[in-house]
């Protein structure tokens, strides 16, 4: 505890050295374009062949549990990946086990046996209030989906309402590439087996016999190439949530998925995947003289306008799901796809990033994002136990930074009062929107209908790279790729002055993600607070520090190169007239030229485990 204290004081007393830099930013309050900020923003997808992994652990639901003490919603948990389409359920397994995988190995499994009882086994592990989404074989139609058909009672009767909906397949878009389809499989053959496979669940007996609120209902889609990305796998290249929804063919068929009612009232969402960055995907970033160039850099995984070209070209995909009546979520994403990369995924510039991704794309509508998991993966937020042999090392049970980059986002969510509504979230232009520098204003009370909102919460990340000399090393990671290349001279700050709507003479409380660089794979905190490594508990205690905020509700705060902030409000109840409309308002964000080759090149790409 005395040395997280310590650690914290020497981090907040380098706000002070030279280096400063000055960002003057204004917060709308009137019109402001706000999209929901929802408790459970933020979850976990796990690969089916590694759930045992995790729950036979006590610390993922120790972890989970902290999350969910603070927001009053656990996060919540996909199972599924690309071992979904591999799993295959059986009466008895010759071994006598609940599950068996072939060929062992995540990169090389080809078929992930189980009995009903392996859902069973881990149907009670995680925290109460955990919404499950349990993904289906989509890929074994030889016996028309029988597999899947039974593996959907099973799972319902070992979950019961736990379990909020069923995903079929992953990654569907990648199916002919797989040998798994025909040349013509595209969206409209989709929707057919869609609604062939959904149409046998919902007509089972145990389906019909639960009160209709009680019914899971269906996450569609499930497609991995975003909508900048040419497919570089089949030869139809039709999978979008634009198409899926609004589909028109030569036959003349229009409306797509939705045309059907009974078809609108069992999809609970649509889903896409992002992997900015990729080990395993070399055909999409190849130089003029078709030598590999991978383009897995710290650097551009922090640059927020980067993450912006990431991100904003799902805006059609979340208004054609919005127009559908359900909501867009990230099924499954992570840094880097195919695992990870060491030195890249379990950094704190990997940390900022996962913060920014999440609130950025909260306010584009991206309602909730699932970050992969994998018991020995690169990009794993924790790993739950050691004593593995990963690329030539021995590595231990950990704690990654990007874990602390989800308390800090249960922090911005989590709200002392019983809000009727949940928040509302907008990203910030002007000075908080840049490279190096991104902004969010949380409200309250914010509708769709513009009605005058509440600014409640402010976010800020500074994403300019600082390449430190400590916490380079972290026993659950690779060795060999800590720290190689730091920064010179002492470390920037900047100061924030900040326009806001909030009252003179009171007080904005400050939560800071803090590290020691952002190549960091250690030491990282939030306001003091740390986990253990091994268990998963709590250690130390959150340090308190706040700012007064001035006339004309003015609020200056400074903060260090690679970090994030939170401030917010004690009393946010109003105080008079709120200042004028502003023009450095919501999604003002511009493109960067130079930066579209390289994004065309790392974003969205599919995970191949």
């Amino acid at each position: 505890m005395t040395r997280l204290t310590n650690l914290l004081a020497t981090l907040v007393a380098a706000t002070h050295v030279a280096g400063q830099q000055t960002s003057s930013i204004k917060i709308p309050i009137d019109d402001v374009k706000t999209r929901p900020l929802v408790r459970d923003v933020f979850g976990y997808s796990i690969e089916p062949i590694w759930v045992n992994a995790y729950t036979d652990n006590p610390k993922a639901a120790k972890l989970l549990g902290a999350i969910g003490d603070i927001t009053g919603k656990p996060p919540p948990i996909r199972v599924g990946g690309n071992t979904a389409d591999q799993t295959y359920q059986h009466a008895r397994l010759p071994s006598g086990h609940d599950w068996d995988a072939i060929q062992g190995e995540l990169s090389t499994v080809q078929q992930f046996n189980v009995t009903s009882a392996w859902y069973g086994a881990w149907a009670d592990y995680f925290p109460a209030g955990t919404d499950l989404i349990y993904s289906l074989n989509f890929r074994a139609n030889e016996s028309g989906w029988a597999n899947a058909v039974a593996q959907a009672e099973a799972v319902h009767t070992a979950l019961g309402e736990k379990l909020i909906m069923f995903e079929l397949g992953n990654e569907i878009d990648h199916f002919i590439n797989k040998g798994w389809r025909g040349a013509d499989w595209g969206v409209e053959r989709y929707i057919d087996q869609f609604r062939n496979l959904t149409g046998q669940i919902v007509a089972s007996d145990w389906y019909q016999e639960m009160p209709e609120t009680q019914r899971p209902k269906f996450q569609a889609g499930v497609f991995a190439d975003p909508p900048w990305v040419p497919d570089q796998h089949d030869e139809i290249d039709d999978f979008s949530i634009e198409n899926l929804t609004t589909l028109a063919t030569d036959r003349g068929r229009v409306g797509g998925i939705v045309e059907r009612e009974q078809d609108k009232a069992i999809i609970g969402s649509y889903a896409m995947h992002l992997y900015p960055q990729s080990t395993c995907d070399t055909a999409r970033c190849k130089t003029d003289d078709n030598s590999v160039r991978h383009r897995m850099r710290l650097d551009l995984l922090s640059d927020h306008m980067v993450l912006w070209q990431n991100v904003s070209q799902y805006a059609p995909q979340v208004a054609a799901a919005d127009r559908a009546g359900a909501p867009l979520i990230m099924g499954e994403t992570n840094s880097v796809s195919c695992s990870g990369r060491s030195g890249i995924s379990d950094t704190f510039g990997a940390a900022l990033w996962t913060v920014d991704y999440v609130l950025l794309g909260a306010s584009l509508g991206l309602e909730k994002n699932y970050f992969h998991l994998g018991a020995q993966s690169e990009y794993s937020a924790f790993t739950p136990a050691g004593g593995y042999e990963l690329k030539n090392e021995t590595l231990a049970a950990g704690i990654r930074p990007n874990w602390y980059s989800h308390y800090f986002v249960a922090k911005v969510v989590a709200s002392s009062e019983d809000l009727a509504a949940p928040y509302r979230i907008a990203a910030l232009g002007g000075d908080a929107n840049s490279s190096s520098l991104s902004g969010y204003a949380v409200y309250s009370g914010a509708a769709a209908d513009k009605t005058k909102p509440r600014l409640d919460k402010l976010v800020f990340l500074d994403m300019g790279v600082w390449n430190g000399t400590e916490g380079l090393s972290n026993p659950s990671t690779l060795s060999a790729t800590d720290g190689t290349m730091f920064s010179e001279g002492t470390r920037p700050n900047r100061t924030l002055n900040i326009a806001t709507s909030w009252c003179a003479g009171r007080n904005a409380t400050v939560t800071r993600l803090l590290g020691l660089g952002t190549n960091a794979k250690s030491n990282v905190t939030v306001s003091g607070v740390a986990f253990d490594p091994e268990s998963g508990d709590m250690v130390g205690e959150e340090t308190k520090e706040s700012v007064k905020v001035g006339e004309d509700g003015a609020v200056t705060i400074t903060m260090r190169r690679a970090e994030a902030v939170l401030l917010e409000m004690e009393d946010a109840t109003s105080c008079g007239p709120s200042p004028p409309p502003t023009s450095a308002a919501v999604s003002t964000h511009n493109s960067v030229g130079r930066y579209v080759a390289s994004v065309l090149c790392v974003t969205g790409l599919m995970l191949l485990l």
